[in-house]
């Protein structure tokens, strides 16, 4: 009996065992399979009525359209120059005009400089044949669609850009602003404004203001000596001598410049302004006949040194000159000695003898000493060469007789040969040759005077001619 029992015992547990095994392997294959879904909702979902919900009727009142959409086409935009566009200050030459300053303008990448006068026009292009396409000033600031009208703002430049569209809100060509003001054909102008501070034109460049021509000439600190130039003070001889049309060199430095036949004088002080016109330099009052030329400004006159500002013509650049003053020992020349006195013709008219050669003098007779010795100036000619400077050397001019001391002796005034220094002179008259004949006082006349000679027009003359003495 109990081993009955130990065998069903056995085999039940057996029997349970496999059971389970076999219900471990379906789960498993359970759990990797395909779990089938249903997809029809049994539960219809609904939306809640809403609290302000209108009967059909009041919908059906709303008249078409109910939306709309606005539509608006694409349109140009003006373009941003403020990282393009460069300013480099304003022109600071003397002739600028104050009112409406001249600035200087260039894009970044492009080294051509443009100047245009404060609240004026400046027209633009895009031009798409450079490498990259960039924006260029208009040739000959002819107009266009796209410009920047400048102001002055203490030291930045306040540039309005402005770009003309037209009736498509497209860019606008220039011919459509002749066609007519119709009101379906009137330009829009769009505008943009920025600031721009200034910059260094030489840092920009890398190339220095002073590196410019002037003519055949290369600008640079020794201008004024490449050009000879040389300042010598005031001119004693023109003070005196020079009359009405010399009255404006009165008081003013004289600087010369050139040699020999291609010398010429200007006559200037502190303030003046000169312009390179015509191969040489000439004085000008600074103002709208001096724009478009090189000027040169006198800074500053000291004793010795005289400073100078010469600017471009555009005025983007200044160059410093300096020119020290020439100076030359005054020699006075021994005339007494030289002038032998040996007689009298009239009163007038006396004959000495010079470099061994007999003359008639008179007041107001002049002689420059020459490499040949003392040469009589007489012909319009010559006395046009000396105060020109062509001729140079001493000169000494016979100013009158007057009594001095119970004797009569002739006034003379030696100049030097820069003529920035005279000497008074002297010729004392020996006993009794101040007695001429009656004759010859008839012949002589009236012609004894103290007056100065004066240089006039084109024609400068003496009061007197010089005549030859012949035995």
């Amino acid at each position: 009996m109990s081993k009955n029992w130990i065998k069903v015992t056995t085999l039940f547990v057996g029997s349970l065992s496999v059971v389970f095994f076999v219900a471990g392997i379906g789960l498993g294959c359970c759990r990797f399979g395909e779990i089938p879904v249903n997809g029809e909702t049994t539960v219809k979902a609904t939306l809640p009525r809403g609290a302000f919900v209108l009967p059909k009727q009041s919908y059906d009142a709303i008249k078409e359209p109910f939306l709309a959409l606005k539509f608006t086409p694409l349109s140009a935009q003006v373009p941003d120059l403020s990282k393009a566009l460069a300013f480099f200050g304003v022109n600071g030459r003397p002739d600028a005009m104050l009112s409406s300053p001249l600035m200087h303008f260039a894009f970044n990448g492009n080294k051509t400089l443009k100047t245009i006068p404060a609240h004026e026009r400046l027209y633009l292009n895009y031009d798409r044949t450079l490498n990259p396409p960039q924006y260029v000033f208009s040739p000959e600031n002819a107009k266009t669609s796209l410009w920047i009208e400048p102001t002055l703002n203490n030291l930045e430049a306040v540039v309005k850009v402005g770009m003309k569209l037209n009736h498509e809100n497209e860019i606008a060509d220039q011919s459509e602003e002749s066609a007519g003001n119709t009101e379906n054909n009137t330009p829009v102008c769009l505008y943009a404004q920025f600031n721009l501070s200034s910059k260094d034109y030489a840092k920009f460049t890398g190339i220095p203001t002073a590196s410019s021509e002037l003519g055949t000439w290369r600008v640079d600190g020794s201008l004024l000596a490449r050009q000879k130039a040389r300042w010598y003070g005031f001119d004693c001889f023109l003070e005196k001598h020079g009359g009405e049309e010399f009255s404006l060199s009165k008081g003013k430095q004289r600087i010369d410049f050139g040699e020999n036949q291609n010398l010429y004088s200007v006559f200037v002080k502190q303030g003046d302004c000169l312009i390179w016109e015509d191969d040489r330099w000439n004085i000008i009052e600074p103002g709208k006949k001096s724009l478009g030329y090189h000027l040169l400004l006198v800074k500053k006159v000291d004793e010795r040194l005289m400073n100078f500002e010469l600017w471009d013509v555009e005025g983007k650049g200044k160059t410093v000159l300096n020119l020290l003053k020439s100076s030359e020992s005054f020699v006075a020349q021994n005339v007494e000695d030289t002038f032998r006195f040996v007689g009298a013709r009239t009163r007038s008219q006396f004959v000495f003898e010079v470099d061994d050669e007999r003359m008639l003098l008179r007041p107001q007779d002049w002689l420059v000493m020459t490499d040949e010795g003392w040469q009589k100036i007489t012909t319009p000619e010559e006395i046009d060469a000396y105060v020109d400077r062509k001729l140079k050397g001493p000169l000494f001019i016979f100013d009158g007789i007057v009594r001095k001391d119970e004797s009569q002796v002739i006034l003379g005034t030696l100049f030097n040969e820069s003529r920035t220094a005279s000497q008074v002179v002297e010729l004392p008259l020996p006993g009794g040759s101040s007695s001429p004949s009656r004759n010859e006082r008839s012949r002589d006349g009236e012609e004894n005077t103290l007056e100065n000679p004066v240089v006039h027009g084109s024609y400068r003359h003496k009061t007197h001619a010089v005549e030859r003495y012949d035995n």
